[in-house]
């Protein structure tokens, strides 16, 4: 019986992108692509921040590619606290597509729905804070196509628990 060849390892990791982001970690993978963490140094300074890829075929295809550049440029411009802040996005050597976002830690609300129902008071504190990044986008006439409990990371800012960040406005399109 032989034995299964292990994967492949991922030839990002720790690799440094642009000069200043240096990959650690994959964080998860989804039908367009992979995300990781990274670390940025400034000075002597680092930061950890997020590193969203397209899957090397889809950077490939001419729409996808204008897509995502656009896409990029819409979302950049977007500065509400309880929204992901975006950083920087550009192209690898080998022509994959990236965007480097704020590195939050925390947890969906959706998997702090499979523990049960949440109370109406906190239910009203998550949708203030919500609706206020939404509000921000709809106002810059970018609408977020994907909003769902897995869009919304809920994590500590400043002692405040439950402070709310939207993510992925990966689909969002200008109305």
């Amino acid at each position: 019986m032989e034995a299964e060849a292990a994967p492949a390892a991922d030839p990002l990791l720790g690799q440094t992108i642009l000069d200043r982001y240096k990959i650690v970690s994959e964080l998860g993978e989804g039908g367009m692509g992979k995300v990781y963490r990274a670390e940025q140094k400034m000075g002597n300074a680092t930061r950890f921040v997020a590193i969203k890829t397209l899957h090397p075929e889809l950077s490939r295809d001419p729409q996808i590619v204008a897509r995502f550049l656009r896409e990029s440029e819409t979302v950049i411009q977007l500065t509400h606290p309880n929204t992901i802040q975006f950083y920087d996005f550009g192209e690898l050597p080998d022509k994959t597509l990236f965007i480097v976002m704020e590195y939050i830690e925390g947890e969906s609300l959706a998997h702090t729905l499979l523990r049960g129902a949440i109370e109406p008071t906190r239910v009203d504190k998550l949708l203030v804070q919500i609706c206020g990044s939404l509000n921000e986008a709809h106002g810059l006439g970018i609408v977020h196509r994907d909003l769902k409990p897995d869009n919304i990371l809920l994590t500590n800012r400043g002692g405040q628990t439950d402070f709310v960040k939207v993510l992925d406005f990966g689909i969002a399109k200008r109305s």
